[in-house]
């Protein structure tokens, strides 16, 4: 039995139809592994929410804002 893992990149909703029929007759296995991200930026990328992100920001700059800078 040969058993080799291949990265496809499906092109179209079709495809992965066609594919999952192929895995329900056992010709194939699904195996569905998350992509490797290049950097952390990558990696952290769309987990918050850009309103998240924008309220984020207004409440650091407004802390850093009240920070009394007299050393």
């Amino acid at each position: 039995m040969i058993m080799e893992t291949l990265t496809i990149e499906l092109s179209n909703r079709k495809t992965f139809s066609i594919i999952k029929e192929l895995e329900e007759l056992a010709l194939l296995r699904i195996v569905k592994r998350k992509p490797q991200a290049s950097n952390v930026a990558d990696l952290l990328s769309n987990c918050i929410s850009s309103e998240q992100a924008a309220m984020m920001n207004r409440e650091l700059k407004q802390m850093r804002e009240e920070w009394d800078r007299d050393f």
